[in-house]
């Protein structure tokens, strides 16, 4: 509950506390539901009411622009003080209450009702307000999070782009280097570890001048693999966003997508508190409020039954629920009367069935928007976080081909190898340099040695383990 409040003082409180479209989205209604208050109030013809209506509708749209220039000037660069968002809210209503009481009763003359049209207008004006703001809100927050992510795509493609020149340079780097530089001494090597074997006049040393020949067979072998595996690499990343713009789709057929059943609970409730409320009193809006409790039961029935059957989506799964709630509602609001004391001024049955689909659909698009909103953004946030990762791969692959190329044309493989061809032509050019057998075994082994930590590092390097 905390981090939903703390959620709505956010989004509430800001930019979309008052706005132009916030006031267009709140007019119809408004003005529907103080019509609705004056035809149960019997004031007089249609045209009175919608004049008495029309007046106090005038009156509280002057009040908000005042209220947004002068109260809440700085909404668009700081969050408002909640408790003043909540007065604007909410005095809004009681302007438009007492203009129409005003107008109504001093200049046309119809019966004095001002409690009735102050706490309808009242209640209305505050909490549809309160929660145009936090959806507006909700969806500003959601775009700007969307553009965050859209600003870090950019950056990082254009991080990608000057990561693949690079890369595409190092690559080419390092196969050149491993042609041009390591590949021959290896040929030299192999020749060298040849000519060798007529020092294998014994046992141990043909074993250590075979072991000779076949570390430096084992060297070619690996250095060509590596040479393989550079060569096949891909050089370049691609970071193409998936879908990044792809349109909302709201609507499935004629109805949204989604079907909503928390933000209709609140729009009907708050809708039956203060339409039955104003006709028939407590026990009206008692009445009004159990009725939206039966019809939110059923929402969730039906989209219990639709998970389950995968036909939440479907051409004819809304309409049908839809159809029901309808037709639930008519039959409460024509039995109502008779179950219920306290039911002096009930609706007509097909318009309070009207009033309650409409209220859902109303609720569903707001849901189906918010929900797909959301969806979006989660995609993004997991592609971006997917494209981060590709990078840092990419840079540590980067950082082992700039290692490759250190490695052979300066680094211990060049010193091994070139160590081990410069100590072979010493003993090929001045023949007997150990002067016994045994020395030469102890020579040409570690000659191996040698030999074997150069294959260890070609096969090594490049990898998270080679910390040479």
């Amino acid at each position: 509950m905390k981090r939903f409040f703390d959620n709505f003082v956010t989004v509430s409180t800001g930019r979309w506390a008052v706005s132009l479209p916030s006031v267009a989205l709140y007019l119809p209604f408004s003005f529907l539901f103080s019509l609705e208050r004056e035809n149960a109030l019997d004031t007089g013809s249609f045209g009175t009411q919608l004049m008495v209506v029309t007046g106090g509708e005038l009156a509280s749209i002057l009040f908000l622009f005042i209220a947004q220039v002068t109260l809440l000037a700085s909404r668009k660069e700081r969050r408002q003080n909640l408790a003043l968002c909540i007065a604007v809210w909410f005095s809004t209503g009681l302007v438009a209450g007492l203009v129409s009481e005003y107008y109504g009763h001093n200049t046309l003359g119809v019966e004095s009702h001002i409690l009735m049209r102050v706490a309808n207008s009242l209640l209305f004006s505050g909490f549809a307000l309160g929660l145009i703001a936090y959806w507006f809100g909700t969806l500003r927050k959601i775009r700007t999070e969307r553009n965050v992510l859209r600003s870090l795509e950019d950056l990082l493609t254009v991080d990608t782009s000057q990561l693949n020149e690079a890369q595409v340079q190092a690559k080419k780097l390092a196969i050149i280097n491993l042609h041009s530089t390591l590949l021959p001494k290896v040929v030299q090597l192999q020749k060298l570890t040849t000519g060798l074997q007529k020092y294998g006049t014994s046992e141990s040393l043909a074993v250590a001048l075979a072991e000779l020949e076949s570390l430096a067979e084992d060297l070619k072998v690996k250095l060509d693999s590596k040479l393989s595996v550079l060569e096949v690499s891909p050089s370049l990343l691609d970071l193409k966003s998936q879908d990044r713009l792809t349109p909302v789709k709201l609507i499935s057929g004629l109805f949204p997508r989604v079907l909503s059943v928390r933000t209709s609970l609140i729009i009907l409730v708050f809708g039956a508190v203060i339409g039955q409320g104003t006709r028939n009193g407590v026990n009206g809006a008692i009445i009004g409020v159990l009725s939206s409790i039966i019809v939110v039961a059923l929402l969730q029935l039906f989209r219990v039954i639709g998970t389950r059957t995968n036909a939440l989506e479907s051409a004819w799964f809304n309409p049908l629920a839809y159809v029901a709630i309808y037709a639930f509602q008519y039959l409460y609001t024509t039995v109502s009367p008779t179950w219920f004391i306290g039911i002096a001024n009930p609706y007509q049955a097909w318009y309070a069935g009207l009033k309650t689909v409409c209220a859902i659909y109303i609720a569903s698009l707001i849901s189906t928007l918010m929900v797909e909103q959301n969806n979006s953004l989660e995609s993004m946030s997991s592609e971006s976080a997917i494209h981060r990762n590709q990078i840092e791969e990419m840079s540590q692959e980067h950082e082992a081909l700039q290692q490759i190329t250190s490695s052979t044309s300066f680094g211990s493989i060049q010193g091994q190898i070139s160590g081990v061809i410069m100590a072979l032509n010493v003993l090929t050019e001045n023949d007997g340099v150990p002067t016994t057998k045994r020395d030469l075994s102890r020579f040409i082994a570690d000659t191996n040695t040698l030999l074997g930590d150069a294959i260890f590092e070609i096969e090594h390097i490049g990898t998270r383990e080679y910390s040479r």
